[in-house]
This record gives C-alpha cells, structure tokens and sequence, in this order.
C-alpha cells in the first residue's frame, strides 16, 4: 500500500495511505470484541496502519477494541484518539488521556486530536494542555478535529504548531465541503486531512444520486464501488481516509484503495456524478424526527434551546457562531411526499446545525441543504 508521511517537530509518522476508523458501533457491527481485534489487526497486515478512535465510540469499547489488538505488535499501529469537547479544559484532558492510555494498553498515543473544539474553553488552553503531553512522552503529534479555518489559522500561529500534523473532517463523494476550506489549508502547511465517514454513511455505495456512475466505473475496474469511492479521495494530496469496516471483506475492499490508481478523467466523472443538488429551504418545511435510538435529536425548538441532552456546542452555541457569520456545511434532506404531491422534507443530517440555524435567524431564512435522492437505503 502507498504511504504518506506525517511530520512535526518530533519527527515523522509514516502510515498507509488509507486508515482504519471504529466510529458508528465498530464492535457491534463486527458481532463481537474479539472479531474487531481481528479485523483490526488485518488491517494493519494489509498496509492499513493508522487505526483512528476516540473514547466516546461504544463508551471506550472501541479504544478497549484497539488496545487488545496492539497486543505484542505495537510498533505495527499508529494509535490516533482523541477526548471530547467536556473535557477541553487542562485538568479534566489530561484524565480523559489518561483513562484512553490505559484503555489502549500503550504508553503513548501517536496522535491526539480535539474531538471538537468546546465553544466556550479558550482554544490555545485546549492546545497548550496538548502540548504539555507531548513535553511528557505521552504523546507523539497532535491533530484538530471538526475545526473552522479561523480555528485551524490560529492553531497554526500558537504553541502548538510544531505538533500540529493532522486536521479530521468528514469527507466523501456525497459531502465535499472540506475540498473547499479546510483541505486548501493542510495542503499549504502540509498537514494530512484525515477524512471520516469517507464513504457518506453508505450513502455513496447505495442507490441513489451518483451511486449508478461509481458502480458501473468499479465493474470495469473490477473492483468494490466502495474500493474506487476511497480511492477517488486518496488521489487528493495529504488525505487519508479512514472508513469503518465490519467484515473481512470490506476491510479487503478498503485496503485495495490503497493500490488503486484512477485516471483524472475517471475522478471527474465521479466528481461530477456526485454534484450535490443544493437548495436554499424554509426551514418550516422541513420535518425533524427522533427515530434513532443511538442518537437521540430535538424535535421542537424549545427542546434544541433547552439543550437536554447536553451537546457541545448546542444548537445555542452554535447559532452564536452562525449570528456572526460562521458558516457551516449544509444540512442534508430527502423529499416527502403524499402520493404524487410532494409535501416537505426530511432531514437526515445535520440536526444540530438544523436548529441552530433557526434560533439563529428565527426561523425567517431559508437554510441550505443538499437534497438527496428519495429511496437511500443504508449500505452493509
């Protein structure tokens, strides 16, 4: 598999061009522990080195997953975690390190990242923490996850520069925003842009918008539809994606990624395939549901300005941000409709960013959405 170099100040990182992510229920959907070890550590066989984690994903089962997986064959992973945004204060950072250490079984994670920056905790206090951990030994490099430019601009003129090496954003065929901001910037200060839900949640590799064109390219390639969808991003300077699998055959498919080399008239037709169809809708006319079990949402706008359940940044928070000109990647919505009438929409993502732009603008500005083909049907 192709390698990239990641560089700071401690010296470099080498990791295969495509990770190996454990966001989305990593452990369940492989059916048990052991078999995530197992195809973690496949993975890693198969070029995949750069294993990413966080404590939040199954409640530290995934970083448990991952340190078993270690095992003997340490120096065969590049361990990069991350803490949540409650704990971007020093104090409560350096425990939140700590506990994923032990749950990793190492002494040092090769690569820390902010989950997401708190809205509230001063930036260059969250960093100047990271940096004290790797004057430690406790960490190798450091990373920023779901930052804005002006939060990567500034990470870059701080203490922590030396460090800095990554930046985490989501990034796929099906959502492309971070082309357009945040990939220009790693490119100019060579920083690796690690791309999560790589393949749109499914959406990419499912029937829909754009799937058609993908298939028919990976027949003729005779490869996976998800192979070609990860590498059409690998071929971008300093990405690395890090898609989830649950099987061994997808983590086969994943790592061909790693080898395949497409044609720039091949990543242009795919690229043009997969134009987001953008509209700008009254947000009235957009249904809100709480049908996720595992992620709980607001579906009125006095529960998303209560804040229940506790999200960093709240819908509140982050209508500050929006009220000054902060601007964030659209909602995603698919039509509903009554027969032949179409009736309003549905959104499928993007829940916070939904109600944070109504209380921002009471309600009385249209919000930008990609609209996505009716009938998506979630990808094995």
């Amino acid at each position: 598999m192709k390698q990239v170099r990641l560089t700071a100040a401690g010296g470099g990182i080498v990791v295969g061009v495509i990770g190996q992510g454990t966001a989305l229920e990593f452990c369940a959907s492989a059916g048990s522990l052991r078999q995530a070890v197992g195809l973690l550590r496949l993975g890693a066989d198969l070029g995949m080195t750069l294993v990413d984690t966080a404590p939040s994903y199954e409640y530290g089962l995934a970083e448990a997953a991952l340190g078993r997986a270690l095992g003997e064959a340490r120096d065969r992973f590049v361990v990069a975690t991350k803490f949540p945004p409650e704990c971007s204060a020093p104090d409560q950072l350096v425990a939140s390190v700590e506990s994923s250490l032990r749950r990793l079984h190492t002494d040092a994670i090769d690569l820390l990242q902010i989950h997401w920056p708190h809205p509230t905790i001063p930036l260059a206090e969250t960093l100047g923490a990271m940096v004290r951990l790797v004057e430690r030994g406790l960490v190798r490099a450091l990373g920023l996850g779901n930052c804005t430019t002006e939060q990567l601009g500034a990470a870059r003129r701080g203490e922590a520069a030396p460090h800095l090496v990554a930046v985490q954003q989501e990034f796929s065929l099906a959502q492309r925003t971070a082309a357009t901001d945040t990939l220009p910037l790693c490119q100019e200060h060579g920083l690796a842009l690690l791309a999560y839900s790589p393949l749109g949640r499914g959406r990419v590799v499912a029937r829909g918008h754009g799937s058609a064109t993908l298939a028919r390219l990976a027949r003729r390639l005779e490869v996976s539809p998800a192979t070609v969808a990860l590498a059409w991003l690998a071929a971008e300077s300093g990405v690395i994606p890090i898609p989830r699998a649950s099987s061994e055959k997808h983590i086969r498919q994943n790592a061909a990624a790693g080898e395949l080399a497409l044609g720039p008239e091949d990543r242009e037709e795919l690229a043009l395939a997969f134009a987001p169809h953008v509209e700008e809708i009254d947000p009235a006319r957009i249904v809100v549901q709480d049908d996720d079990p595992a992620h709980p949402t607001y579906t009125t706008l006095e529960q998303a300005r209560a804040n229940g359940l506790g999200l960093v940044p709240g819908p509140s928070e982050l209508a500050e941000r929006i009220a000054a000109g902060e601007l964030l990647k659209p909602v995603r919505v698919e039509p509903l409709a009554s027969g032949a009438t179409m009736t309003g929409y549905r959104l499928i993502e993007g829940r916070v960013r939904y109600w944070a732009w109504v209380i921002a603008w009471q309600g009385r500005r249209p919000i930008t959405a990609i609209v996505e083909t009716p009938g998506f049907e979630e990808a094995a």
